[in-house]
């Protein structure tokens, strides 16, 4: 299996962000696997941890999430006995293993479950004593940059970079749930590669897919998005996430987009555009009998379709030649017709 990092270079990765939307049921952690094989995507990727090392109990309520934080959490963690047989699923269907891991407990956990990449979520980008730990995990690193400053995910490349780390991959990514699209800067894509040269993706917390298919025109190669197989379960990620059609329809449109973008120099055109030339462009038409012997002029000539005849561009050229055979109204000009 080609790592994901090369894969990148080929084509666009589109991961299911299963995340926490398990709800702690290994049963319903299965069927998204499952569901997420069959939207069609590249990647599964999980939320490690264990919440006594990563909240406080005394944590506020935020955004998306109850009042008492810790005890809402608590009931998303994965067993650890879960991890083998989530690992297995998804390589029976032939994606890629991701989580993001929040603690060091959870870091031995996956150390011994292994992963295709590890997912730094935007919470941890600055945690640079963790985030170097994390190469025991392996060497391909996807960094969401959410709530970040250009200077703590220089940091965070420089940290890595330093450990021996080159398959880094930033995601541009708006930690809002959900993300208003005036909070959504698409243009960071680009402004990430050329002040990183790595490759840049987006990590889409918008409602709806439309912002992921513009990220892969603007050159995104890593998509993730928040998977869910009902967007009224009971959960704090579960109405930000795609549901079943919306991720197969973001995943066709992302397709779809992939194919197209290259460039031709606009030296070739498509077969298709062929035809199209032909009867959409316009060419110089007898506008009312022209007997043989007759001067070809403005007067009796007009410019319209199909583009049979002589092109607009040469019409000057044909402007006073003489008609070398009849040529009916309505019947374009070639130049074997005139003298």
């Amino acid at each position: 299996m080609t790592d994901i990092f090369a894969l990148s270079k080929e084509k666009i990765i589109i991961t299911a962000e299963i995340g926490i939307n398990h709800n702690g049921d290994l049963k319903l952690a299965e069927e998204m696997i499952d569901a997420a094989a069959q939207c069609g995507v590249n990647a599964v990727k999980f939320q490690a941890f264990n919440t006594e090392f990563m909240y406080s109990r005394l944590t506020p309520g935020f955004s998306h999430t109850e009042k008492d934080v810790f005890a809402q959490i608590k009931a998303l963690e994965i067993n650890e006995a879960w991890w083998p047989g989530l690992l297995e699923r998804a390589k029976k269907h032939g994606l890629y293993f991701s989580s993001s891991v929040f603690d060091r407990p959870s870091l031995e956990i996956l150390k011994k479950t292994g992963l295709d990449f590890v997912k730094i979520a935007s919470a941890e980008i600055d945690n640079l004593e963790f985030l170097a730990e994390q190469i025991t995990l392996g060497d391909i690193f996807v960094i969401s940059t959410g709530m970040a400053y250009l200077e703590e995910i220089a940091a965070a490349v420089r940290c890595l970079r330093e450990k021996g780390i080159t398959k880094i991959i930033l995601l541009e990514c708006t930690s809002s749930y959900p993300a208003p699209p005036e909070t959504t800067h698409l243009l960071n894509i680009d402004f990430l590669r050329e002040t990183f040269h790595l490759p840049v993706g987006f990590s889409d917390h918008t409602i709806g897919y439309h912002h992921a298919v513009a990220a892969a025109a603007r050159g995104a190669r890593f998509i993730e998005k928040h998977f869910t197989l009902d967007k009224n379960m009971t959960g704090p990620d579960h109405k930000i996430s795609a549901d079943e059609l919306e991720m197969k329809k973001l995943v066709r449109a992302v397709r779809e987009i992939e194919i197209s973008l290259k460039a031709n120099g606009k030296f070739v055109i498509s077969p298709q555009e062929e035809d199209s030339r032909e009867l959409g462009r316009k060419s110089v038409i007898a506008l009312q009998k022209i007997s043989k012997g007759e001067i070809i002029s403005r007067d009796n000539t007009i410019i319209k379709r199909p583009a049979k005849g002589i092109k607009p561009s040469e019409a000057h050229l044909l402007y006073g030649r003489i008609a070398d055979v009849d040529i009916e109204k309505d019947q374009w000009i070639t130049w074997n017709m005139v003298k």
